[in-house]
């Protein structure tokens, strides 16, 4: 058997923690969700992350961003998960935190979780508390520019 990998798991030896907003859209994004609430997905960008993915050997993604919070039937969510798919993105997980506002408490949770993850890399437009933890802070990558 693989390292990192115990029988009927999911491999997560290197993973993307994904916020969405502000990573696989902008405000400038011409394309909605299906409920019209969120700015939908570029196809371009989720072109450019599964391309990244596949050359890092990265594992898939755990979701970070608000849209985590959207139940799994919600046609939101199935838009997300069905656009990730679609360029071969499989989504791990999710984290979960108290607050919008501490995202890297969530992160550090998850991680705690699963001692099998040896590599991350956070993809975020925000840097929450992640500067705080060099752990976080050195896997993270502002896409703000």
């Amino acid at each position: 058997m693989e390292k990192g990998k115990r029988e009927g798991t999911i491999e997560m030896n290197f993973v993307v923690f994904l916020d969405v907003d502000g990573v696989l859209n902008t405000r400038r994004s011409c394309v909605h969700a299906p409920s019209g609430v969120y700015v939908g997905v570029d196809e371009a960008r989720i072109a450019i992350l599964a391309s990244s993915m596949k050359e890092t050997g990265a594992d898939g993604v755990v979701l970070t961003t608000t849209w985590k919070d959207l139940k799994e039937d919600d046609e939101d969510f199935i838009y997300l998960i069905e656009s990730l798919n679609k360029h071969g993105i499989q989504v791990l997980g999710k984290t979960k935190e108290a607050r919008f506002s501490e995202r890297e408490e969530g992160i550090l949770q998850y991680l705690e979780l699963h001692l099998e993850i040896e590599e991350f890399v956070i993809l975020d437009d925000q840097h929450f508390g992640f500067r705080d933890y060099s752990k976080l802070w050195e896997s993270f990558i502002d896409t703000q520019g």
